[in-house]
């Protein structure tokens, strides 16, 4: 291969590599922009996943805390320290579809259930509630017996 093909392709993967440092770049930097909702223009949606994160432990005994209080466009990460995997359902999915932002491993579920993706031991997913309500939900592969399966957010 001669030299001048070299060089053209070593120019073409310097310009992919900064166009793609660019974006990340971007991306990150976007992130930053609006950091609380007290900031954003009246009216205007708030954006979610950038205020403050409370984190939910999934073990074997169940969900904790229970009942969590946050504030609007705060994000919940909920950690699995079971050893088996677990999914987060809420059975108002459509609802939940449009108060929350920034999702991690959530989606709308055909039967209306807002439900995360099963993760494994020492995984999470996470949401951010961009509006107030209550909403209720559980975590699959916990023994619902005693209700330790069963929990609450509550944004205010």
């Amino acid at each position: 291969m001669n030299s001048q093909k070299i060089q053209r392709r070593n120019f073409w993967r310097i310009l992919v590599f900064c166009y793609m440092l660019a974006i990340f770049g971007w991306v990150v930097g976007g992130l930053g922009l609006n950091l609380s909702l007290a900031d954003a223009a009246p009216g205007s949606p708030p954006s979610g996943g950038i205020g403050k994160y409370q984190v939910v432990r999934v073990d074997a005994e169940g969900v904790y805390p229970r009942i969590l209080n946050m504030e609007q466009g705060s994000t919940v990460i909920w950690f699995n320290a079971t050893d088996r995997y677990v999914s987060v359902v809420f059975n108002k999915g459509d609802l939940l579809n449009r108060v929350t932002r920034s999702s991690t491993l959530f989606f709308l579920a055909p039967d209306g259930t807002y439900v995360s993706a099963a993760f494994g031991s020492g995984a999470t997913a996470s949401t951010a509630f961009a509006r107030p309500g209550t909403f209720y939900y559980f975590v699959t592969g916990l023994p619902v017996s005693d209700g330790g399966a069963f929990a609450q957010v509550v944004v205010k």
